[in-house]
């Protein structure tokens, strides 16, 4: 073997021992540097926090319509607590004025009931007047039909004129009879007039 070859040979084992020595302290660093990632601490107890995020519609557990007895035009809205106009998902509490609702028509409607209870009650009045007058009359009718039989058809009463005594006291039985009638349906008519305009009234609050 010649002093060439065995330099050669030599070079050759020099740098395979320094390949494997620069292998090895690559490793050893490599596997110090991951152990110096690791922390340690004592063991205690405590609280674990856990935290989900996730994205979607937030819904009521439970929606309440409110509605109003009346319907019309809203003229304008209420306040919540926090003092700002009412809107969807407002926080209300019980007693809130929610909106006012245009009364001007339900207005209208009260007068009219109203109008319509003063002519019925004035109806009524000249009814029970009415009435008293027809009483006043069958009386005098009743007066003259008594004196009428007493005397029965004679040279001092004609027949005419007693016939005219029956048909007058008849009629004015029969009229008495469609006054108290009309005091009756009078009555009705305030009742019912009555009745519209506390309706009215109920609807207007």
């Amino acid at each position: 073997m010649t002093v060439r070859r065995r330099i050669a040979i030599t070079i050759l084992v020099l740098v395979g021992l320094v390949m494997i020595g620069g292998a090895g302290i690559w490793l050893f660093k490599s596997r110090v540097d991951r152990g110096s990632m690791f922390r340690t601490a004592l063991v205690k107890r405590g609280d674990l926090v856990a935290t989900i995020s996730a994205t979607g519609t937030v819904e009521p557990e439970e929606v309440v319509d409110v509605g109003a007895q009346v319907g019309g035009i809203i003229r304008s809205f209420g306040k919540d607590k926090n003092g700002k106009t009412i809107d969807y998902g407002s926080v209300v509490q019980a007693g809130m004025v929610l909106a006012k609702i245009d009364d001007s028509l339900y207005s209208a409607a009260v007068e009219t009931a109203t109008a319509q209870l003063n002519q019925a009650a004035a109806n009524r009045i000249s009814a029970d007047a009415n009435v008293l007058q027809m009483k006043a009359k069958l009386l005098q009718a009743q007066q003259d039909w008594d004196r009428a039989q007493k005397l029965g058809p004679s040279d001092a009463l004609a027949q005419s004129a007693y016939d005219q005594y029956k048909a007058n006291y008849e009629v004015a039985k029969a009229n008495l009879a469609a006054a108290e009638a009309t005091v009756e349906q009078t009555k009705a008519a305030v009742a019912q007039a009555r009745f519209r305009d506390g309706g009215e009234d109920q609807r207007q609050a």
